[in-house]
């Protein structure tokens, strides 16, 4: 994470003229923040996703086998994988608190919705002027 937002910061003068804002000060700190809980909630996010439809996959029905055994899921080591297993539970519960807190702090905006960083620069600090 810290090479992440210390990458982020080197150029934060582009994405600052790319945004046409100033980030110094408060609003770098602010800013980088704000881009930390960005990459939390995008790895957190990318997990489930995967998960759930590694998941879907493994026990899809094939055309023309009804009848045939359900698969539950699948194995990664010792592991099953499966909707009710506990690391599928588990980052489930994860990703609704952590999607709980980003709508509570209203900065599902900024976090979920912006495409780039320099459109969540322009977002931030105009709510600012």
């Amino acid at each position: 994470m810290n090479g992440y937002v210390d990458a982020v910061a080197a150029v934060v003068p582009d994405i600052a003229k790319d945004a046409r804002v100033e980030i110094s000060g408060d609003r770098l700190d602010k800013f980088l923040l704000i881009v930390a809980i960005r990459r939390i909630w995008s790895t957190v996010n990318s997990q489930f996703w995967i998960m759930n439809d590694c998941i879907s996959v493994a026990t899809r029905t094939p055309p023309g086998s009804e009848g045939a055994p359900q698969t539950r899921g699948f194995r990664i080591g010792r592991d099953e994988i499966s909707q009710d297993s506990s690391a599928v539970v588990e980052g489930k519960n994860l990703r609704q608190e952590l999607s709980k807190l980003i709508v509570k702090l209203e900065i599902e905006d900024l976090v979920v919705e912006s495409s780039s960083l320099s459109e969540v620069a322009a977002k931030m600090f105009a709510r600012e002027r």
